[in-house]
């Protein structure tokens, strides 16, 4: 396409060498008016040779200059009445560069928001940082985690926590740290990892947000059952023998007649203590043989009715640790949450009530729905009803639970309130633990078994206060 440039050049160039050449004889042969008129056509040459070259030159300028500036609105006019031939080739070339341009430009585009796509779906959180520390890409799970909901500088970090932001500055590349951000529902452990990369500009750094809390409490919530299970086998083997002997042994002695032992006759001399004098009765006399065997049949009974008592509680221990490991996995259903806990409040407002407790239902949708096995988020439900009326102290004429619903994005919330006493701050820590409890006749197993409740639906349960209010959440993802 470029060969009538090239055409065009070379004749002017061949011209320019002829002409020259021509001018040179003729002034040496002695036709100074011919060679004249050869040197003025050597001077014009060069000015065509640069006005055709120019003539060319300007439209590739002007595609560069508008590429330069993302201008790719134009196009170079190939009409046969607007130009001449020449032009009109240099033109479609250009044209030809334009679209390759166009549609490298438009792949360009759809790459990036592609990834962008990408970014913003992830679930884990994303921020990339440039060496002057502005945030060039933060994407929704990243704010969500870091509890902001606009990330342009990492000085912002300094307002949720200076310490943070430290970890966030001095973290090289190929190291990760763990931080702690708390906000008015929950704790939030992150582990972040950092890389970096080189671009056109410079050096970026990309940091990645990780919410493991969950991560730790599923393995944990199984580290536990593993060791229950384990705990359960051992000690239901030892205690079930325990448990029959000495049941067969105390009916053996309650069925059995005693037979009571004759006093020593006279001629047999008196009956002599431990300590070698005669053995005296409490009234000062010798102490008869049938009340010694009558102590030590009370003493027997009263050992074996110990070890029974005992070995059944064992037992009813042992059984709440089957009720913790033993929960089914849940079969899911479509179930309307509102209906649902409606329900469930109408079959506990009468004990609460009894106890001068108000019930109060506050619901952003009724509408919403979420697959959980009606049976187990029920026992949840009721479980932290009876926590919250029991942490109201008696009497209290504004004792009131709140039974709270509403979604935020994808998450479901089902919050259940109580104005009574907190809970110590000391004991927070513990309050999921199996079979930890402050009450005398608790089993510690009432959150735990919800909180597994929870994860086996693929939500979780949390604490968290506000205004005073001890609130526990049951969380639908």
């Amino acid at each position: 396409m470029f060969k009538t440039i090239e055409r065009t050049l070379t004749l002017l160039t061949l011209l320019l060498i002829a002409s020259t050449a021509g001018a040179v004889w003729l002034f040496v042969a002695g036709m100074p008016v011919w060679g004249v008129m050869a040197a003025c056509v050597v001077l014009w040459l060069p000015g065509r040779m640069r006005r055709e070259s120019k003539k060319f030159n300007s439209n590739i300028i002007f595609l560069l200059n508008a590429l330069e500036n993302g201008d790719y609105s134009f196009s170079f006019a190939e009409s046969a009445a607007s130009t001449s031939r020449e032009r009109r080739d240099v033109n479609s070339i250009l044209n030809v560069i334009k679209e390759i341009l166009v549609k490298a430009r438009q792949q360009e585009i759809e790459n990036e928001k592609f990834l962008s796509l990408i970014v913003a779906a992830v679930p884990v959180g994303i921020v990339i940082v440039d060496e002057r520390n502005f945030v060039r890409v933060a994407n929704d799970a990243a704010l969500r985690l870091l509890g902001m909901h606009v990330f342009t500088h990492i000085k912002q970090l300094g307002m949720v926590d200076k310490a943070i932001l430290e970890t966030f500055r001095n973290l090289d590349p190929g190291r990760s740290a763990t931080i702690r951000i708390a906000d008015e529902r929950e704790e939030r452990l992150i582990s972040l990892g950092v890389s970096r990369i080189a671009v056109k500009r410079g050096w970026l750094r990309v940091v990645t947000l990780h919410n493991i809390a969950g991560e730790l409490e599923e393995r944990e919530m199984e580290s536990w059952i593993k060791l229950i299970r384990v705990m359960t086998h051992e000690i239901m083997n030892s205690i079930a023998p325990i448990t029959s002997l000495s049941e067969t042994m105390l009916l053996a002695w309650n069925e059995t007649e005693y037979q009571t032992t004759p006093a020593p006759s006279s001629q047999e001399g008196p009956a002599f203590s431990s300590q070698g004098g005669p053995a005296l009765s409490s009234q000062g006399g010798e102490t008869p043989a049938h009340e010694k065997h009558e102590r030590l049949r009370h003493n027997t009974v009263d050992a074996f009715e110990t070890i029974t008592s005992t070995a059944r509680g064992l037992l009813s221990f042992v059984e709440s640790y089957r009720r913790f490991t033993g929960i089914p996995k849940p079969e899911l259903r479509p179930v309307a949450v509102g209906p649902f806990v409606e329900k469930i409040a109408n079959l506990q407002r009468p004990a609460l009530q009894a106890r001068g407790i108000e019930l109060a239902m506050r619901f952003d949708d009724p509408g919403i729905t979420v697959a959980a096995d009606e049976g187990q988020i029920g026992q949840v439900l009721v479980n932290l009803l009876k926590n919250a009326a029991e942490a109201i102290e008696p009497g209290r004429v504004d004792g009131k639970i709140e039974v709270s619903l509403a979604r935020e994005g994808e998450v479901v919330h089902l919050d259940v309130s109580n104005n009574g006493t907190p809970i110590p701050e000391e004991v927070l820590p513990h309050i999921f633990v199996p079979f930890f409890t402050t009450k005398s006749s608790g089993t510690g197993i009432g959150l735990s078994v919800s909180r597994y409740i929870m994860r086996l639906h693929g939500g979780n349960l949390k604490h968290h206060t506000d205004a005073g209010r001890t609130i526990f959440s049951m969380i639908f993802s």
